[in-house]
């Protein structure tokens, strides 16, 4: 038996809490009860709900009438209370009046015990309201245990969903403390690391961790010391991504992508690697790689078929219309017709340059030639070539040049020259009246290199905003609606703005419609010398008094006769045969044909001698390679000339490192022929005599 002030000791026998304002009361149900139950006996009603809220009995005996506060009152305050409404109540009363009854059952009472006490009464209805209490516990626990059973696979259930998501993850997932000790992994890291037993990977992985990686990463830094220090980050940062050679069970260095966060769990700081195999990404890449550089060779070869096969019948029709243009004594009405038809063969020509043009830009095949070049004669050849347009046009040409401007340049001028002839060709081209200004100036940027600027400005039709965006990258003309008349393919700017890029350069597009367009061109060239044009020459270049050189005086060229000379000219078509043979025949060179290399080489065999042999690269049967080689092999040794219509970047070197003399190509340029024979032939004569 206890008293109210004693602690509920740890016990299996069921508890009663006796509240009773009578001593005698209370002695006598202890002495009932004590022998079976665990007894706290409480006088005060007062005291009794936080008794029964301290000790929390199985059952309570309480007495109806007491001083200060009744039985009734106090099972309504037990009943409200969420701690005690559960308790059951046994009123203990001399009042045995149905009203009594039926209040105390309402209140919550589940029994009631009648002053004075009969032993047996009192302990039978105890031990049924305890066998029913015990009862309620006993399922309350079963159901308790059933819960945590339950619980039990349900979380063992999810805990192997978890893990199975995790071994089907398709990359390494391991689990590290922070001394870089593994504490687990995912099926992904055992097959990775060709392993069978995540036991086995993990024990051996802990003993030997520098057998799963090469000693010095790619970037020739240690392994170890590289991992310890991403292991800090990672504890510091929380989140580490890098890039990782990795290392199987068999020595197989790959390559993988990792990822290291820092985690904690119940006062626990983890590191987690998420590990990606790049062994198939790098697999495809290299395949992507491959097949790129497998398109892009047939692009250059169908680049130089194209090249061929397109140029061949242009430079055909062109050559015969020059020859024809330099016979002064056809009709008038002839020449126009031949005038008409070297012209739209120029225009042609330019079109499939254009085009050969930005497909070698897309397919990478434009290398950038870094040569000395001069700067007078740069912006003289751009300037002249546009000169006629003043006369066709209502159109005022400027052009300011800076006098400080380096006299040499290193750099392509041959890319810069293009750059400029496409811009100015569109000034010219969308400005019916008005100006159009070029402007050439330098800065110095860093070390020995300027900034070339150049400027074109017109007053032309203009672009809107989405215009300028569009030519940038799309092959269209421009304003067909508003200027019909104006021929192009809107090749230009694309190639333009791919040269440029080549170049590393920044180029600047400013347009209002109606107003003009200002295109502005930095390139960064490196400076050749200390000279600069000066005042005189920058004043002669804006005058256009430097030299005037046009498709009129072209076809207008002086002729050196040498008679004394013999050419052979070797092609497979007879149109390119017939201009060759009147372009040399102009020159009075006795002159012989032939249509393949085999006959050339009978033709050297058979004993003749020529002070040139012009020979066409791409023939069937046997090429102008294979030819030149045989006669070489022959111990012929005068000058070949390589004659091509492939304009391929490059092509010129390897001709040239392939035996070849000279080179040449299609359409003949009756300049560089002259320099040619004047080379070979007249200068080989003058010191032979």
């Amino acid at each position: 038996m206890h008293s109210v002030g004693e602690s509920k000791m740890d016990t299996i026998t069921n508890t009663v809490l006796l509240v009773d304002d009578d001593p005698m009361n209370l002695s006598a149900l202890m002495h009932i009860l004590g022998q079976e139950y665990t007894v706290y006996a409480e006088e005060d009603g007062l005291n009794c709900i936080e008794s029964a809220k301290r000790l929390m009995p199985d059952l309570i005996l309480l007495d109806v009438v007491m001083p200060n506060v009744s039985g009734f009152e106090i099972i309504k305050s037990l009943k409200e209370d969420v701690a005690t409404k559960n308790i059951p109540v046994i009123f203990l009363t001399v009042r045995n009046t149905t009203e009594d009854e039926v209040k105390g059952f309402a209140l919550g009472a589940v029994d009631y015990i009648n002053k004075p006490f009969s032993v047996p009464v009192v302990k039978m209805r105890i031990q049924h309201q305890m066998q029913i209490i015990n009862q309620k516990r006993k399922i309350q626990s079963l159901k308790e245990t059933e819960e945590i059973e339950h619980q039990r696979k349900e979380q063992k259930r999810i805990n192997k969903r978890i893990q199975l998501i995790i071994d089907s993850a398709p990359i390494s997932i391991e689990l590290y403390d922070t001394d870089g000790t593994m504490m687990d992994c995912n099926a992904g890291t055992i097959v990775m690391h060709g392993f069978d037993d995540r036991d086995e990977y993990i024990k051996f992985y802990n003993e030997t961790p520098e057998s799963f990686y090469p000693e010095f990463q790619p970037c020739g830094t240690p392994s170890e010391a590289m991992m310890s220090a991403f292991f800090q980050e990672a504890l510091h940062k929380g989140i580490m991504k890098f890039e990782w050679t990795h290392r199987t069970i068999k020595g197989e260095d790959f390559p993988t992508k990792v990822t290291l966060a820092c985690i904690k769990h119940d006062d626990t700081t983890m590191i987690v690697a998420y590990v990606h195999d790049l062994r198939a990404i790098k697999k495809l890449e290299n395949a992507r790689i491959e097949a790129i550089e497998g398109a892009n060779q047939a692009k250059s070869r169908f680049l130089a078929h194209m090249s061929h096969e397109i140029r061949t019948p242009i430079t055909a029709v062109l050559g015969i219309s020059e020859v024809q243009l330099r016979n002064k004594t056809m009709p008038p009405h002839t020449e126009e017709a031949f005038a008409q038809i070297y012209n739209s063969s120029k225009t042609l020509l330019g079109i499939v340059n254009d085009i050969l043009d930005i497909s070698k830009i897309e397919a990478g095949k434009i290398t950038l030639m870094n040569s000395e070049y001069d700067v007078p004669s740069l912006i003289n050849d751009a300037a002249q070539l546009y000169l006629a347009y003043i006369e066709r046009k209502d159109v005022l040409f400027n052009m300011f040049v800076d006098e400080n401007l380096p006299a040499k340049l290193i750099g392509d001028v041959l890319r810069i020259r293009q750059i400029i002839n496409n811009l100015l060709t569109n000034a010219f081209k969308y400005t019916e009246s008005g100006t159009v200004s070029l402007s050439l100036k330098c800065e110095k940027t860093i070390d020995e290199y300027v900034a070339l600027i150049i400027s074109i400005k017109d007053t032309g039709i203009g672009m809107t905003a989405s215009q300028v965006d569009a030519m940038k990258y799309e092959y269209v003309r421009l304003n067909e609606h508003n200027a019909p008349n104006i021929t192009g393919t809107g090749l230009g700017i694309p190639i333009v703005c791919g040269l440029i890029q080549m170049m590393d350069a920044q180029l600047d597009i400013d347009s209002d419609v109606g107003k003009g367009t200002h295109v502005v061109v930095r390139i960064d060239q490196l400076i050749s010398g200390t000279q600069i044009l000066g005042r005189e020459v920058a004043d002669n270049l804006q005058k256009f008094e430097v030299g005037a050189l046009s498709v009129a005086k072209d076809l207008e060229f002086e002729l050196e006769q040498m008679p004394y000379g013999k050419v052979l000219v070797v092609d497979d078509v007879d149109t390119n045969l017939y201009v060759a043979e009147a372009m040399l025949e102009s020159f009075g060179l006795s002159v012989d044909l032939c249509k393949s290399g085999q006959e050339a080489i009978e033709k050297v065999k058979q004993g003749d001698v020529y002070d040139i042999i012009f020979l066409d690269h791409m023939m069937p049967s046997m090429d102008g390679i294979e030819a030149m080689k045989i006669l070489r092999d022959m111990g012929y040794d005068k000058p070949i000339i390589a004659l091509t219509a492939n304009v391929l970047k490059g092509q010129a070197e390897f001709l040239m490192n392939n035996g070849f003399s000279g080179f040449m190509s299609k359409p003949i340029d009756i300049k560089l022929l002259n320099s040619y024979l004047l080379r070979f032939i007249r200068d080989k004569q003058i010191e032979q005599t």
